[in-house]
């Protein structure tokens, strides 16, 4: 039989669900609840207790930088960039690449030179745990002095991966692992072609 195009059998048991229930809960008690029987052997996560108190955080501070002085051309390397424009061409100082420990800043120049001859430089800052970049100084060696700061050198976003821009290739294949910023040593190891695999938990 159906009533209202249910089955009859299905809309009684719709419609009685209700009242069975409330026809159970006076013999519960009003003032019963559902116990959790591993209460007692979850940490404070886990029984969603924990209150996360950012008032104890160590906000982020960058050391004092010091524009190291213009590169040597025999110092520069050229690294791997997929993304570099045809005619452009990156290259690094590897032997004065530094990683400060304290705020985890890589700092290197950086240099492009083109096919036609023309090349600058910059001193740059890179910063893993938030994809940005920064630019202490700009180097001409046609000028003199050849190299002067920036007035206001600022954090900048790196574009993502769907922007073929060089400052994302750098962090993404040479600075940065997956336990965060690398060491100067093994920036120098990765830009020269060393690739080791890497471990969360390694030393």
């Amino acid at each position: 039989m159906r009533l209202l195009g249910f089955p009859l059998r299905s809309t009684w048991r719709w419609c009685a669900a209700p009242v069975i229930w409330a026809a159970l809960l006076p013999a519960f008690g009003a003032g019963d609840t559902i116990v959790d029987p591993y209460y007692d052997y979850r940490d404070e996560v886990g029984r969603g207790e924990y209150n996360y108190d950012d008032s104890q955080d160590i906000p982020w501070i960058e050391n004092e930088t010091e524009v190291l002085a213009m590169p040597r051309a025999e110092d520069l390397h050229a690294v791997r960039i997929d993304s570099m424009p045809e005619g452009l061409e990156l290259l690094i100082d590897r032997s004065r690449i530094t990683v400060d420990p304290r705020d985890r800043v890589v700092r290197a120049w950086l240099w492009i030179r083109s096919s036609s001859g023309s090349e600058y430089g910059t001193f740059e800052g890179f910063r893993c745990e938030t994809r940005e970049y920064k630019v202490y100084a700009y180097a001409n060696p046609r000028r003199d002095p050849p190299v002067s700061k920036a007035k206001r050198p600022l954090w900048k976003a790196v574009p993502g991966v769907q922007v073929r821009e060089f400052h994302g290739e750098l962090l993404r294949d040479y600075f940065c692992g997956i336990r965060g910023t690398r060491s100067a040593d093994e920036i120098r190891d990765y830009l020269s072609g060393e690739f080791r695999r890497e471990l969360f938990l390694s030393q």
